[in-house]
C-alpha cells in the first residue's frame, strides 16, 4: 500500500482495481472493495491495521463487480441514489439469489468457507453532492455521469486530490461496455480537464496518481470509439466489421495489452452501437408522431 499523501493510501495489488484508504482520528474510510472475497478480506484487514475500525465504504458506481463486493461490507456504505436504486432489486429473492450464484460461480474456492452471504445496500445515498467530514479533511462527494450507473467521485478539498473511480482510468481501456450515457461521460471528462481545483487524480484503474493533463489520452480513445460505433451502426456505411474495428483500435491505442484490450474495446463498441441504435429509434419514433 502506498501513502500518496499524509493519511491517504492507495492499494493497486488487487488488479485491476485501485483501492483507497483515508485514515482519520476516528477510523478509516475505504473507497471501493474488490469483488474477490479473499482480496476483499485482505484489503479490509490491511485497512484496519493502518486506520483501525472501518467507518464507511464509499461505492464509486453500481457496476456488477461493485455490487458483488458489498457481500463483505459489514459497515455502512455510502453511494449515490442511482446505486441505491440498483441495489434495492436485491430485496427480492430471485435477483439476490442470482447475484450470489454469480459470486460463487466466479470465486468458488474463495466463497466455500463463507456463511450467510448477503449483498448490502448503501446506508446513506445522495444525489448532487455533499461534504463528508473525515477528521480534519473535508471530502466532497459528487454524483457524476461516468463509466457505470451511480458513478461518483470525491475531491479532498484544499489538497486538490480527486479519487475518481472508473470514471477516470490510466493506460487502460475506458469501461464503455456498461456506461449508460457515453456522451454525458465524455462531457464529464471535458469538464474535469478544465478544473483548476484538481491537481492530482487517483484513477479507478491503471497507473499511480496522474495529473489532470494526463486524462487527454482517455478522452481521445472515448471520442474515437464513439465515432467508430456511429460508423458501424450506420446503414450503408463502410463494411468494416466490429471485430476488425476492435482489433485496429487495440493495436492503435493499447498494443502492449494485446487481446485483452481488444476484447474490452469490442465489448465497449457493442454497448455504444446499441446506444446509437436506441437514439436513432427514438428519433424515428419522434418524426413519425
Amino acid at each position: 500500500m502506498k501513502e500518496v499523501a499524509p493519511g491517504l493510501f492507495m492499494e493497486s495489488s488487487y488488479a485491476p482495481y485501485n483501492l483507497v484508504l483515508i485514515k482519520t482520528d476516528r477510523g478509516g474510510i475505504v473507497v471501493d472493495v474488490p469483488p474477490n472475497p479473499i482480496h476483499a478480506m485482505n484489503w479490509l484487514e490491511q485497512a484496519r491495521a493502518i486506520a483501525g475500525e472501518i467507518r464507511y465504504a464509499i461505492m464509486t458506481d453500481a457496476r456488477r463487480e461493485r455490487q458483488l463486493a458489498t457481500v463483505l461490507c459489514d459497515f455502512p456504505i455510502v453511494a449515490t441514489e442511482a446505486t441505491l436504486r440498483v441495489m434495492q432489486a436485491y430485496d427480492e429473492e430471485r435477483p439476490r439469489r442470482d447475484l450470489l450464484d454469480e459470486l460463487v460461480h466466479r470465486f468458488p474456492d474463495e466463497t466455500e468457507s463463507l456463511d450467510s452471504l448477503q449483498p448490502h445496500k448503501p446506508a446513506f445515498a445522495f444525489s448532487g453532492s455533499f461534504n463528508l467530514y473525515a477528521g480534519d479533511r473535508v471530502l466532497q462527494l459528487q454524483a457524476v455521469e461516468g463509466a457505470g450507473k451511480g458513478s461518483l467521485w470525491l475531491l479532498i478539498q484544499g489538497e486538490g486530490i480527486l479519487i475518481a473511480g472508473d470514471t477516470v482510468v490510466a493506460d487502460t481501456v475506458p469501461l464503455m461496455d456498461d456506461t449508460p450515457d457515453s456522451k454525458a461521460w465524455l462531457n464529464t471528462m471535458t469538464s474535469l480537464a478544465h478544473r483548476q481545483d484538481v491537481k492530482s487524480i487517483i484513477p479507478g484503474r491503471g497507473s499511480t496518481p496522474i495529473h489532470v493533463g494526463d486524462i487527454e489520452p482517455q478522452r481521445e480513445v472515448m471520442r474515437v470509439m464513439r465515432r467508430a460505433a456511429r460508423t458501424l451502426a450506420r446503414k450503408g456505411g463502410p463494411s468494416l466489421s466490429l471485430a476488425q474495428t476492435a482489433q485496429e483500435l487495440g493495436q492503435t491505442f493499447f498494443n502492449r495489452h494485446g487481446q485483452r484490450a481488444v476484447k474490452q474495446i469490442k465489448a465497449g463498441l457493442e454497448n455504444l452501437i446499441a446506444e446509437v441504435e436506441m437514439m436513432q429509434a427514438s428519433e424515428t419514433e419522434a418524426e413519425s408522431e
